[in-house]
């Protein structure tokens, strides 16, 4: 385990990579063994805020993948095809908007992303 910092407390994660490592930890208290068994990680980092360091001991346990956002034509395809889906059994009229609502929401959902930038302080 790394070593203690001021408030004697330890990082989560190398928490985490121990009971991942050796299925088990150690009450230091009680001096006894505690194990770590049927246990499963998933994970998820957002690369606009944080710490922006995992520890490579850690981040060879799991499979890493990335995936950007969709360009807008992309998302107006994936968005149209549910909407127009879920819309079939209404009117015609109805039905035939469902391409001007996903246009429209996605003018929204830009028009949102720019002016509420992303912040390390408040990123949601």
């Amino acid at each position: 385990m790394p070593k203690p910092d001021p408030y004697d407390t330890q990082s989560s994660i190398a928490l985490m990579r121990q009971s991942i490592d050796y299925k088990h930890w150690y009450d230091r208290e009680k001096v006894e063994l505690k194990v770590i068994s049927n246990t499963m990680y998933v994970s998820a980092m957002n690369p606009t805020a944080g710490s922006f360091y995992v520890n490579p001991r850690l981040m060879r346990h799991f499979f890493i993948l990335m995936i950007s956002l969709p360009d807008n034509i992309s998302l107006l395809r994936i968005y149209k095809t549910f909407c127009s889906n879920h819309f079939k059994n209404f009117n015609k009229s109805v039905a035939d908007e469902a391409e001007t609502i996903c246009k429209n929401a996605l003018i929204l959902h830009i028009e949102v992303c720019n002016k509420f930038k992303k912040t390390a302080a408040c990123f949601h």
